[in-house]
C-alpha cells in the first residue's frame, strides 16, 4: 500500500507480510515541481534529468518484504544524490552561512541545486536567494534522507543489519566521458570501491541479475554517489549499494515511453529483493 507521508515530498510503501531489514530508495525519479520552483527550462528540458519509471520498476519489492521509499520532487529541483553542501557560491544571491563543498559535478552545472538540465540548457536566468535554497534542503531534501535514515536504523536495530538498495538509471550510452558513444551495460553496481557495503550483498544482486541474461558490472560507469555515501555503514551494520539501470531495457529514451519490457525487468528486480531478503535471513 502506498503511503504518501508527506506529499510532494516522499512516499513509502511498507513490506507486504513479513517484513525484511531491506530498503529500496528512488531519489531521482520524482516529478511533482513544487509551486515555488522557477524555471525557464522546457518542461521536456526538465524531464531529461528525471530517472523515469524507475519507480515502477521496483515497485513490487515490497512483495519480497522490502520498504519501497520514492522522493516525489525532481532532482532538478534538488538533488538528494548530492551533498548538502554541494552548491556553486557564484550561484546564490548571498553568501552561505557555512564553508560549501562544490565538487566537480557543480562545476558541470549538476550539483545539489542543478543549474542546467539536458546537457547545456539553463535552469534560471539569474541567481538563487539564500531562502529558497535553505527551503528546499529543510523542506524536501533534509526530510527525505531523514526518513531513509529512520528507515534503515530501525531495520538494523531489530534485525542486527540493514540492506539499503538505491536505484538510479543511466542513458544506455554514455554522452561524455572516456565511454563516450558506447552502450553501456545493463546494470552497474556502486559501492564506492568497495566502502559502503559487504561484498556479500554486491555478489548476491550481481548473480541474481546475471542469472537473467543482464551484462552486470562494478564501479565501471558510477561508483554510487550521496545516497550510499551518506548511509552505507558496513562496519555499523548498514550496507548500501547503487544499482544503476540501462534506460533501454525499460523505455524509449527518445520518445520517454515505457518498453513493453518494462514489466519483465520489474519481475527481475523483485526477484532480486528475494534474494537480499534471504541474504539478509542469513546475516
Amino acid at each position: 500500500m502506498l503511503t504518501e507521508l508527506r506529499p510532494g515530498v516522499f512516499a513509502r510503501r511498507d513490506p507486504e507480510g513479513a517484513a525484511a531489514p531491506v530498503i529500496f530508495d528512488i531519489p531521482r525519479s520524482g516529478a511533482e515541481y513544487p509551486r515555488d520552483f522557477r524555471s525557464i527550462a522546457a518542461l521536456t528540458d526538465l524531464q531529461r534529468s528525471i530517472s523515469m519509471y524507475v519507480e515502477e520498476c521496483y515497485a513490487d519489492v515490497t512483495r519480497a518484504g522490502a520498504t519501497w521509499l520514492y522522493a516525489c520532487f525532481p532532482n532538478a529541483y534538488i538533488d538528494p544524490n548530492r551533498h548538502a553542501l554541494d552548491i556553486d557560491p557564484a550561484a546564490l544571491d548571498g553568501e552561505w552561512p557555512e564553508a560549501l563543498k562544490p565538487s566537480p559535478k557543480t562545476s558541470a552545472g549538476i550539483g545539489l541545486i542543478p543549474m542546467v538540465c539536458a546537457g547545456t540548457r539553463p535552469l534560471y536566468d539569474g541567481k538563487l536567494s539564500i531562502a529558497d535554497v535553505r527551503n528546499r534542503l529543510d523542506n524536501y531534501y533534509l526530510p527525505y534522507h531523514g526518513e531513509l535514515a529512520r528507515l534503515l536504523q530501525a531495520a538494523r536495530q531489530k534485525s542486527g543489519v540493514a540492506y539499503h538498495l538505491s536505484c538510479h538509471s543511466m542513458p544506455a550510452v554514455a554522452a561524455s566521458g572516456p565511454d563516450a558513444g558506447q552502450r553501456r551495460s545493463d546494470f552497474d553496481l556502486g559501492d564506492r570501491n568497495g566502502t559502503t557495503c559487504a561484498p556479500e550483498l554486491v555478489e548476491v544482486v550481481e548473480k541474481t541479475l546475471a542469472g537473467f541474461g543482464y551484462k552486470v558490472t562494478r564501479n565501471a560507469h558510477f561508483i554510487g554517489a550521496e545516497c550510499v555515501r551518506q548511509h552505507g555503514n558496513p562496519a555499523g551494520g548498514i550496507h548500501s549499494l547503487q544499482i544503476e539501470m540501462n534506460r533501454g531495457l525499460y523505455m524509449d529514451e527518445a520518445a520517454r515511453t515505457r518498453r513493453p519490457e518494462l514489466g519483465q525487468v520489474r519481475d527481475h528486480l523483485t526477484a532480486v529483493a528475494t534474494a537480499v531478503a534471504a541474504l539478509a535471513g542469513r546475516a
